[in-house]
């Protein structure tokens, strides 16, 4: 397996751009103020939460990368920096609480879900809330391209997520289907939060599209991560319960190279552990299921599909990682690339 050089914490990696995240922090704990209490109450228990803001900081950096050797193309583009950078994390985090109000999740990160602690009606509305600011600030930015951008975001989150849904144990789901669904709610947010900033500065459409796709790569990367994590970490890593993506039905990366290894190595064993999912939302007894979870978790390891996710995951790093030659040597270009070796490297 290719191996990346080790990496330090994501804290430090967007130690260039510290001060930017911090007054991110600020703006997303004390400068949304919802006139409702306890519409109040939700969002400061979900950004004091934390997080690892990936996305903003991707924003971040790429805009002073940028900076360091060319004009931007407008007076106020500070002022339309943060609030790209505040649009990507609201969109991120509305989607999270609706999916975790779709999958009935009661822990994330390791800490009670909002749906946990509040009941669904408003924990729905919190999420609506936070699009619907994302929104105010896509006007406030005032330029149509970048308000395009955010809005095939949304449009493909939608999509995504109905599709998972319509796709729930399928074993017989298809690369094209996976791919897509991978981008549609994950990587085309990364990608939108590199993309966005490329129309604050005069780039030509070779260096505007290295940047997008080092977005969209990274975002790819970090899906199929998250994929893997699902079968290789624990509850108390990962912060969520290991195999949760198989109880919920989904037939993720490691699946998909195992199925396809099994239909020439030991099509019987294929089809035994394809059924095994498909019974997954009839079985008797939660045993019968984290059965099942455990010896899907055991095919993908013994046939290797562990590692080529991998290998999957480092070519997409490596393909956004090489884009970024043009970039002048910088704290900020070197933590782009940082970035992409901590996406292969973490834990959770």
């Amino acid at each position: 397996m290719i191996s990346f050089p080790l990496v330090q914490t994501v804290e430090g990696i967007f130690s260039p751009v510290s001060k930017e995240v911090d007054e991110l922090n600020d703006r997303l704990l004390n400068r949304i103020s919802p006139d409702s209490h306890s519409l109040c109450s939700i969002l400061q228990n979900i950004f004091s939460a934390g997080g690892k803001r990936l996305r903003p900081a991707v924003s971040f950096l790429v805009f002073r990368a940028l900076e360091a050797n060319r004009e931007v193309l407008h007076e106020n583009s500070e002022d339309k920096l943060f609030l790209v950078a505040e649009i990507a994390e609201l969109i991120h985090t509305a989607s999270l609480v609706h999916d975790d109000i779709i999958d009935n999740s009661l822990v994330r990160r390791g800490a009670p879900t909002t749906n946990s602690k509040w009941d669904n009606a408003i924990t729905v509305i919190s999420g609506d809330f936070m699009f619907a600011r994302a929104a105010v600030n896509l006007a406030k930015v005032d330029l149509n391209r970048i308000v395009e951008i955010f809005a095939v975001v949304l449009e493909n989150l939608c999509s995504g997520e109905i599709r998972q849904v319509e796709q729930k144990y399928n074993t017989e789901t298809t690369w094209d289907y996976y791919l897509m669904k991978t981008y549609n709610k994950t990587a085309s947010l990364f990608e939108a939060s590199a993309e966005a900033v490329t129309e604050l500065f005069p780039l030509s459409e070779q260096e505007s599209k290295a940047i997008t796709t080092y977005g969209r790569n990274i975002g790819m990367a970090f899906q199929i991560i998250d994929d893997i994590l699902d079968f290789t970490s624990d509850e108390e890593t990962l912060g969520k319960p290991a195999g949760a993506d198989i109880k919920e039905g989904q037939i993720n990366i490691p699946l998909l190279y195992a199925f396809d290894i099994l239909k020439y190595q030991d099509p019987e064993k294929l089809e035994y552990i394809k059924a095994r999912i498909k019974s997954i939302p009839t079985a008797e007894t939660p045993i019968s299921v984290e059965t099942t979870i455990n010896e899907a978790i055991r095919i993908c390891k013994e046939t290797g599909a562990i590692d080529k996710s991998y290998e999957k995951a480092i070519e997409y790093v490596k393909e956004a990682v090489g884009g970024l030659s043009f970039l002048p040597d910088s704290e900020y270009k070197e933590s782009l690339v940082k970035l992409a070796e901590f996406v292969i490297r973490r834990q959770h």
